[in-house]
C-alpha cells in the first residue's frame, strides 16, 4: 500500500534562504536542535477504489431515476387537493343563449355559489 507524508518544519531564520538552509541541514542530519517538526502521514487513495466509488454512485441514481418514474402518479400532484380543479364545466345551452352577456352571468353567479358552498362543506 502507498502512502503520504507530510512533513512541517519549523525554524527561526532571518529571511527565506536562511530558513531553506537551515531545513536541509536538518534532514541532512548536521542540525540536531533548534527546529520543531511535525509529521503526518496518510494512506494514498488508489484509483479503484475511487472509480469503484463513482460508478456505485452513478449505478444508485440512474436506479432512484427509473424507480421515480415508474411509481409516479399518472394524474398530477394536485388530483388529491379538494376543490383544485380550476375548468369550468362546458356551457350547456342553446347557441342563442351562449352569446347572450346576461345569460353568461347568471350562469357564472350560480357556477361562482357552488363553488363557495364546496369550499365551505370541505372545510
Amino acid at each position: 500500500m502507498k502512502y503520504k507524508t507530510r512533513i512541517e518544519i519549523t525554524t527561526e531564520a532571518a529571511d527565506k534562504n536562511e530558513a531553506v538552509e537551515i531545513v536541509g541541514e536538518y534532514l541532512s542530519g548536521n542540525v540536531v536542535s533548534g527546529v520543531d517538526m511535525r509529521c503526518t502521514t496518510k494512506p494514498v487513495n488508489s484509483q479503484q477504489k475511487t472509480i469503484a466509488s463513482v460508478a456505485i454512485v452513478s449505478l444508485l441514481l440512474l436506479v432512484g431515476i427509473a424507480v421515480s418514474n415508474y411509481t409516479r402518479p399518472t394524474q398530477g400532484f394536485y388530483a388529491s387537493v379538494p376543490g383544485a380543479d380550476a375548468v369550468q364545466p362546458p356551457l350547456k345551452a342553446s347557441a342563442k343563449d351562449k352569446v347572450d352577456a346576461k345569460f353568461k352571468k347568471q350562469w357564472e353567479a350560480k357556477h361562482t355559489w357552488e363553488t363557495q358552498n364546496f369550499a365551505k362543506s370541505t372545510k
